[in-house]
């Protein structure tokens, strides 16, 4: 399917301007403390004030003593790479003043949120502090059952919050998030851990001595994976944890990160965002995906090497069957899809009773990238359909649900993907209603997959030195997503596919007096456009690499066309 090329519009002739522009972090391009702040965040500069969060002193005033009388604290906290580190850093911060707090983390099979066995193993640990991490704003019912039975509750989240709540909100002496109605804090984008590392920060105030600035800096490898691995924004905050965070991670001393390194044939010392989105965090994820999400809670707080390693055996094996699942359903829903022509749909529905559903969110991210159509695949669960979808940039999928709620026991996510459940015998009506509102709002010229583009280089500007600059960028995610560049008559030299099962397109180019070199990973590329000699106009990702003692272009290819003057 041919891509479209969405060029940005053009505002400054300097690249590293017109980069910065394309992001919001500059206007005019006078903005030299902003992009000073973005290129150098500083840690002792940039946070801000823990205490500019609702209910902060509540939170901290509870939180010291429950320290100080030596509390029995309970710990429940979301199943994925944004709960999980947030908790080992939590509970790693209650080590300090020699408390261990009872720690639960449901199975996805339980669903998101509190769940009743849940409070009550806490409860039943004669736990009077609860404290959640990654959820909790949405908890109403078993927030006031916590209530009843006599514990105080302080909730840490980052998700959005109903507008209007039912009974006000959840029942909590303290909610700390910076998205709720009359939040003053600076930043609203915190992960769940980052809201859980600012929470530690207050208490660092507290207990200098117990909490120091080597303890805030050596931990901030659990954050840095928790901010890259739920895809917040990489601005402001965020930026900062994830900078230094991953400076951390190329050292840490974290046994279960060394082992899950080592496991996995991470090189520690070349860590970078790339590496915790697509390799760290989805093994902390793989067990919560297809069972329980212990495992990665527990290598996260060992301090026994060991066990950092039997225990990073058994993520390596859950993250082979997660990745095994997932093309087993990725290939029977391309099936369906193929089978039953789907593609004339605007968006994409498919269920199969036997789908984990872990996995089928992830699986629908791919069916997303194939196909370029909004996508939800189910699984079968009693009475119940229970979805996961993603989504393309026009069409929100969770205010699609909004208007058809009445059709849905339950649903929740953003505009990018979302959880949903629909009773069997409500399916068809849903299943007709989502597609009548996919068809008003999704164009024909929706559906055609783009890649945005941030400007036109010209090939004499092709060079080492302004790709060294660029890396200044680092660490790229969401909100400072990789400079994707377009440059023009660019002459073919030789093409071969390269990698396992010979997915990769490998492309060599003329620049100047000089050869390029270029790879298409996982190539969709037609071959019979390829010819030795021709010219290509192409759209990349400009990287380096270091090698025999010299710098080289690294190009990441991810499109390219016959230049006009070829045709």
């Amino acid at each position: 399917m041919e891509k479209i090329w969405q060029i940005q519009d053009k505002k400054f002739d300097d690249v590293i301007q017109q980069i910065l522009y394309n992001r919001q972090i500059i206007k005019s391009g006078a903005e030299k403390e902003i992009v000073r702040n973005f290129i150098e965040p500083d840690f002792d500069r940039d946070f801000h004030r823990p205490e500019l969060l609702p209910d902060f002193t509540i939170a901290i005033q509870r939180i010291k003593k429950a320290i100080d009388s030596k509390e029995k604290i309970g710990i429940f906290a979301d199943y994925d790479a944004d709960g999980i580190p947030g908790a080992a850093l939590l509970y790693k911060t209650f080590q300090l003043f020699d408390i261990i707090p009872e720690v639960y983390i449901p199975t996805r099979q339980m669903g998101y949120g509190f769940n009743q066995s849940g409070v009550d193993y806490l409860i039943n640990k004669k736990c009077k502090l609860i404290i959640s991490v990654d959820l909790g704003i949405k908890e109403y019912e078993l927030s006031r059952y916590i209530a009843k039975k006599g514990a105080d509750l302080i909730i840490t989240d980052h998700h959005l919050p109903e507008k209007n709540p039912p009974a006000g909100g959840p029942k909590a002496l303290a909610v700390i998030n910076p998205k709720i109605a009359g939040s003053k804090y600076p930043f609203k984008e915190l992960a769940g851990a980052g809201v859980v590392y600012k929470l530690v920060q207050g208490l660092a105030k507290s207990y200098p001595k117990v909490i120091n600035e080597q303890f805030l800096k050596w931990n901030l490898d659990l954050v840095a994976i928790s901010t890259i691995s739920d895809v917040v924004p990489l601005l402001d905050e965020n930026r900062l944890i994830a900078k230094y965070g991953l400076v951390v991670l190329q050292k840490s001393r974290n046994l279960g990160i060394r082992a899950i390194c080592q496991q996995a044939g991470i090189n520690q010392q070349t860590i970078n965002s790339y590496t915790v989105g697509f390799q760290l965090g989805p093994r902390i994820n793989a067990p919560g995906r297809i069972g329980q999400a212990t495992g990665s809670f527990r290598i996260l707080v060992t301090e026994d090497s060991k066990e950092a390693e039997k225990l990073a055996k058994q993520l390596e094996e859950q993250n082979i069957a997660r990745q095994k699942g997932m093309e087993k359903i990725f290939t029977q829903a391309a099936k369906m899809i193929e089978r039953n022509r789907l593609t004339k749909d605007k968006i994409l529905l498919l269920s199969d009773p036997d789908w984990s559903k872990g996995i089928i969110g992830p699986v629908a991210s791919r069916i997303v990238e194939k196909y370029f159509r909004p996508t939800i695949l189910f699984r079968d669960e009693g009475d119940l359909l229970v979805g996961s979808g993603r989504s393309i940039g026009s069409f929100n999928i969770v205010e699609a649900l909004e208007q058809i709620k009445e059709y849905i026991q339950n649903f929740g996510g953003h505009a990018g993907a979302a959880g949903v459940k629909v009773k069997k015998n409500k399916f068809a009506k849903f299943r007709d209603a989502i597609a009548k509102v996919a068809n008003q709002t999704v164009s024909d010229q929706d559906l055609l997959p783009k890649i945005n583009i941030d400007l036109e280089l010209p090939r004499d500007k092709i060079g080492i030195g302004l790709f060294k600059e660029l890396e200044k960028f680092e660490p790229f995610g969401m909100g400072n997503s990789r400079p994707v560049f377009v440059s023009s008559d660019l002459r073919l030299i030789s093409h071969r596919y390269v990698g396992r099962k010979n997915k990769h397109l490998q492309l060599r180019f003329v620049l100047g007096t000089k050869e390029i070199k270029g790879i298409v990973f996982s190539s969709e590329i037609d071959d019979k456009i390829l010819h030795s000699g021709q010219t290509y106009d192409i759209a990349y990702n400009p990287g380096l690499n270091f090698w025999d003692g010299k710098w080289w272009l690294d190009l990441q290819i991810i499109d390219l066309k016959p230049s006009r003057s070829s045709v």
